[in-house]
Order: C-alpha cells, then structure tokens, then sequence
C-alpha cells in the first residue's frame, strides 16, 4: 500500500509544477498519514512552462522568471505539507550528465528515501521528463553500491513509481496504471495548490478533469467503487508481498 505513516517520500519534477499537478493528492494523503516528504525540482521551467510570465510586456529575464516559479513552487509544496528544493539544472534541453546524476544521488543518500515518485520513464513527448527519470532511475540502482563513495554513506534502494505524463499524452507514452490514489477528499486542496503556480493558470481546470476521469477508471478497474477523483501511477517492479 503505497499511503500509509512512517514514510520518507522523494518527489522528483522535472519543471516547477509537475509534482503538484501529477501527484499533488498523493502527497496530501502521504503527509496527512504521517510520512515526510521531500519534492526536488530539476529546473524551474521558466522557459517552457512559465506561459503567463512570457506573456507579460516587457517581456522579463530568465533570472526574473525564476524568482518567480520559485515563490510558486515554495507555497505550492507548503500548501500540500512538502519540503521543497530545487537543483536548477536549466530546462529545455534539461541535460543531467554523470556530475549532475551523482548530484541525484547523493539527495537519495542523505534523504534515505523508501518511496520515490517520479515522471512515467516514456513521457516521450516531453523530453525533460524522460531525463529526469533516466537520472531517478539511475541513482536508485547506485544509492546503495558501496564501491561508489559520496558525501554520504549508501542507502537500501527505495520503491519507484511514476505518475502521470504530459497531459493527453497516455496513449502515445504506453502510460498504463497499476497503482491509484483516491484523492476525493483532498482535491480542493490541492486545486488550492496548484493555484500558487499562477504561471500555469490552466493547471486547477486541466487536473480536476484528469482526477475525474481516473477516478472512472479506479472504480471500473481497481475495484475503489467510491472514489470519485484519483491519481494514476504505474509502479516500476512488484509490489511486495504481505
């Protein structure tokens, strides 16, 4: 059962809002039940998704978009009960080389995660979010290698799963979930979240939409006959038993 007490959660997001649109329920039920979590941002997608600041005359700098998506993304995670850093790797391209994956690993090892969320490995469509998750990927199969020496000591490997694509992308990424979240009770709150990413005015409208539609899908295929909203994740790897 992937919500439950005790947890230490990592949330990687390639752009500012991507943790909070994807998995915004998933945390508020996370923390809600007594586990911490930890949101890492790549970069603060200031040039592809900071539509309404570019929109704006004059036109402001990249450092000023920044400033910007990070008071967003900071009262953003507050209102889902998250931390919240980020790396600012520089979006589109978004390139993590070896340093910048070693970087990766070394959260992991400081954190000591058990549980890490993540983008879908074939967002295709977005290629910013396939290297966030190559980089994820990466480290959670290093973290715990002995022979590799960091600033801190390895950690055990934590669970992986992803959650959702580039909105309306499914199909085209082979997103298939199986793994939901019923976010019912905790939509408006994280509709309230997603309002601070005001660079992204469209992002409360688009998810509640998305968040009715996989609650259709949960209660037709996961058996959760009373959600009506949820989150959609695929799980890489089994679940364990017990």
């Amino acid at each position: 059962m992937m919500i439950r007490g005790g947890r230490r959660v990592l949330v990687f997001s390639a752009h500012a809002a991507d943790f909070c649109s994807r998995a915004g329920g998933a945390i508020i039920r996370l923390v809600d039940a007594g586990s911490t979590v930890l949101v890492y941002d790549m970069t603060y997608g200031e040039k592809c998704e900071s539509p309404a600041l570019w929109a704006r005359d004059p036109k402001p700098t990249i450092d000023e978009v920044k400033g910007i998506r990070k008071q967003e993304m900071e009262a953003a995670a507050k209102a889902l009960g998250a931390s919240i850093a980020c790396f600012d790797f520089g979006d589109s391209p978004l390139v993590i080389g070896s340093e910048r994956r070693q970087r990766v690993m070394e959260v992991f090892r400081e954190f000591q995660p058990d549980l890490v969320l993540t983008h879908w490995k074939d967002d295709i469509l977005h290629p910013d979010h396939v290297e966030t998750t190559a980089a994820v990927l990466w480290a959670s199969r290093y973290c715990f290698r002995p022979g590799i020496e960091l600033g801190h000591p390895p950690c055990p490997a934590p669970e992986v799963v992803c959650y959702e694509t580039t909105l309306g992308t499914a199909p085209v990424a082979d997103f298939m979930p199986n793994l939901y979240v019923d976010i019912t009770e905790v939509l408006e709150q994280k509709k309230e979240a997603l309002r601070h990413l005001a660079a992204q005015p469209q992002l409360p409208e688009n998810y509640e939409f998305l968040a009715r539609y996989r609650g259709v899908e949960a209660q037709q295929t996961a058996w959760m006959k009373e959600c009506v909203y949820a989150e959609a994740f695929c799980r890489i790897g089994t679940e364990a038993g017990g």
